[in-house]
């Protein structure tokens, strides 16, 4: 019984210390993830884009358990959207809209979401 105890704890720690889970399909911004964390050099961040609307990146943060501290002009109207969210010990920031360039710099969507994930 003790045994099965501290392995419960230990599950429900590692979940809770887990890294938060960057958005499927969302590609790194590697300037921008330079530029974010020259910014703030005590808390890096990696910033991610993904053609993907605000709604459903929004969505899939809080059905991972992310607890969302603000949201700016979330109805669908709005000309731009803004979440924040706490999980785990990092700051998520997904802002709308973003532009979305593929792998050569050509911008292939003007509609993406960007997400910041810092620690």
């Amino acid at each position: 019984m003790l045994i099965a105890a501290r392995l419960i704890v230990t599950a429900v720690a590692a979940i809770t210390l887990a890294a938060v889970p960057v958005y499927p399909g969302a590609m790194l911004d590697a300037a921008a993830s330079k530029a974010e964390s020259a910014k703030h050099p005590k808390y890096p961040y990696k910033v991610y884009v993904t053609p993907d609307s605000y709604e459903k990146v929004v969505a899939f943060y809080k059905s991972r358990g992310a607890s969302q501290s603000d949201a700016i002009s979330g109805g669908n109207s709005a000309q731009q959207k803004m979440a924040m969210f706490s999980a785990s010990d990092s700051t998520i920031a997904i802002n709308w809209p973003a532009d979305v360039t593929d792998k050569s710099g050509k911008v292939v969507s003007k509609t993406g979401t960007r997400i910041a994930i810092g620690s």
